[in-house]
């Protein structure tokens, strides 16, 4: 009978499991620097870099835009066509996991791509980057 409890526990798990790893996969799509690349040069994207000000005033994906945080996301988004393809990326993936995230089941928009290994394999890839000094006061 233990066996049997057990069993129906894991069975359990590894569904729900299963299921909320689908759902977010079925949300936004993971891809490499050549795909995220690819995807820039042939369609039209808004490129979206969530790193800090710091980061992103030193190097960046040719024309992205920065939204930092949830709030600057929202505000950025806000007035943008939900079917636009919206690439997302910061330095090493994760910020931009959560991002890509926040764009696709809050915000609704379904063309949502997030950069694996952030703009640090970009780089070695050796794809182009904006890397004029942007001054704030």
């Amino acid at each position: 009978m233990k066996i049997i409890y057990l069993l129906f526990i894991y069975v359990i798990t590894i569904h729900f499991s299963d299921y909320k790893q689908t759902d977010t996969e079925k949300c936004f799509t993971n891809i490499n620097s050549d795909d995220f690349n690819l995807l820039i040069e042939t369609t039209e994207v808004l490129i979206i870099d969530v790193r800090l000000l710091r980061e992103f005033r030193k190097e960046r994906i040719n024309n992205s835009v920065l939204a930092s945080g949830r709030e600057a996301l929202q505000q950025l988004l806000e007035e943008i066509d939900k079917s636009i393809n919206i690439m997302i990326y910061c330095e090493e993936g994760d910020r931009s996991l959560i991002a890509s995230e926040i764009v696709c089941n809050e915000l609704k928009f379904k063309n949502v791509y997030n950069l694996e290994d952030g703009i640090i394999q970009w780089k070695k890839r050796g794809y182009p980057l904006d890397r004029k000094r942007i001054n704030t006061f």
